[in-house]
């Protein structure tokens, strides 16, 4: 074998091995921006079990945090944690329900997650 059939076969494979799968399903992105509305959608519809990922492309550091985790008694859904300037925060899936959510260092950032037990996700 070539080294250019090589180079071509392994091109070939690595295409294959990035296509999405039905155990690699696609994720849903939420922006985050530095004006409002701070999350962007701010508000999304998801199926059980679908992946969410935040992406912070400003110069900021911010959370994205469950407001179920900030209330006594309540269960925290997600708590990123700091996340840094061009830095991600990734949930593989969550159960049925409605998941409102804040930066806990600007709390004027707000946003929602619902999710449904419905296949079909939808942006607002």
């Amino acid at each position: 074998m070539t080294s250019r059939m090589i180079i071509l076969t392994g091109l070939i494979l690595g295409l294959f091995s990035a296509w999405p799968t039905a155990a690699t399903p696609p994720y849903t992105a939420i922006i985050i921006e530095s004006g409002s509305p701070y999350f962007v959608p701010k508000s999304v519809t998801v199926s059980t079990g679908s992946p969410i990922k935040w992406e912070n492309p400003t110069a900021a550091e911010h959370t994205v945090t469950h407001t179920g985790c900030l209330e006594d008694g309540d269960q925290c859904a997600f708590d990123s944690g700091l996340v840094l300037p061009n830095g991600t925060f990734a949930l593989p899936g969550l159960a049925p329900g409605r998941y409102p959510y804040i930066c806990r260092i600007h709390p004027i950032m707000r946003g929602v997650i619902t999710v449904t037990d419905s296949s079909v996700p939808s942006q607002l």
